[in-house]
């Protein structure tokens, strides 16, 4: 008989517009239910925000601790006793608040760290078209600040600098988060640089669920389409993605919203087609009958939740290098790599895949497919729960 399993509470704060992050709490609470662990649920949402209001007036208070999160948070585990307190996010609302809650009430707290809020304002160590670690390496928010890297607004940059920083100088990812899960390698070395010991971090990277939408599709089955589905802003690499689909006269499906959602509604055209937001159930219609997805993104990704779904129905990815890239890709067995935000040579590989035999595309395909059973399949992460929730 294994150890008993314990009550989890997931605390879960949403952006403005879902994401990768939603599906994965989705994932790991249906999977946790299935397995007979006692899951409980907190969200918390974020206003609009504006350079006026009460929305303006109210966040930088929410940042450095939200006395109401707190309470939720504690009158939760104690009335349930809950054993172990799980944030996927608590920017900006819930705040870290939370984390001092359920150690107050005697729980243990784990944390996964899905992007790098914690070292960086923006979240995604991007500013001004290209890769940036300026604060991190400096141990300085300054030039996030001077640059307004969040939310454009130098105010609302400066809270954010103070509230991080204050929380290091508290020693809150010190002392109240007893783990943190890393979705990728390149996160623990960032932990360990503010502190966390080494023994407290657990790298797993997220996964898809067997009652997930995933379905293998043999590649003599697929379409001439290719495929991008995600944010569709700056730092994904949109611009560069258009640019070569256009010049290349390949047909191209884009799905997501965004600030540059208008960006690619002007340049549709017979290779082009943008289908806007989309369920899952549509999504992985697509993924099982596109000719390749393509992953155009120009920041360090954490763990992205598109790759692991089209992974799972043997698409072919085509991705952008950079920093971590390379270990979501082995380049030309279960996918291609090219020059991050080079139109040219994301043509170049287009050419490539274009000329490949069909036998060549069918193993591509099933190498694409085992490498999501090796590592992003259920069965992978229920072998890491023990390591995860048992103390």
């Amino acid at each position: 008989m294994g150890p008993l399993k314990p009550s989890v509470l997931f605390v879960h704060n949403k952006y403005l517009h879902k994401g990768g992050e939603d599906s994965v709490v989705h994932n790991e609470m249906e999977v946790l239910t299935r397995n007979d662990y006692t899951i409980h649920y907190l969200e918390f949402q974020n206003q609009q925000l504006s350079k006026a209001g009460f929305g303006a007036f109210s966040m930088p208070l929410k940042l450095f601790y939200n006395l109401n999160a707190f309470l939720k948070v504690y009158r939760l585990v104690r009335k349930h006793r809950i054993q172990v307190v799980h944030v996927h996010n608590f920017f900006y609302t819930a705040s870290p608040s939370v984390f001092w809650a359920a150690k107050a009430a005697g729980a243990s707290t784990v944390m996964t760290l899905h992007n790098y809020r914690l070292f960086c304002l923006n979240g995604v160590f991007f500013l001004n078209g290209k890769t940036c670690f300026d604060c991190h390496t400096e141990k300085s928010f300054n030039k996030g600040i001077a640059g307004k890297c969040f939310k454009s607004s130098g105010v609302f940059s400066a809270a954010l600098a103070l509230s991080t920083r204050f929380h290091r100088l508290l020693g809150t990812w010190v002392k109240k988060v007893d783990r943190f899960i890393a979705v990728n390698p390149f996160m623990p070395h960032l932990l360990e640089e503010i502190g966390v010991p080494a023994g407290r971090i657990v790298v797993r990277p997220n996964f898809l669920p067997m009652a997930g939408n995933g379905n293998y599709q043999h590649y003599d089955q697929r379409s001439d389409y290719y495929l991008y589905a995600g944010r569709l802003s700056e730092e994904k690499g949109i611009q560069h993605l258009v640019a070569a689909f256009t010049k290349a006269k390949k047909k191209l499906v884009i799905f997501g919203e965004g600030e540059l959602a208008d960006f690619v509604q002007q340049h549709t055209s017979e290779y082009i087609r943008y289908e806007g937001a989309q369920p899952p159930e549509v999504l992985f219609k697509y993924y099982a009958q596109c000719r390749a997805l393509v992953f155009p993104s120009l920041w360090i990704e954490g763990m992205p939740m598109t790759l692991i779904e089209a992974r799972s129905t043997g698409a072919i990815p085509i991705v952008a290098t950079t920093i971590n890239s390379r270990g979501f890709v082995n380049n030309e067995t279960d996918g291609f790599l090219y020059e991050a935000g080079n139109a040219n040579d994301l043509i170049r590989v287009i050419n490539l895949f274009e000329g490949l035999s069909r036998e060549t595309l069918n193993k591509l395909s099933a190498d694409s497919y085992n490498r999501f059973q090796q590592h992003y399949s259920e069965m992978r992460y229920l072998q890491t729960l023990e390591q995860v929730y048992h103390f």
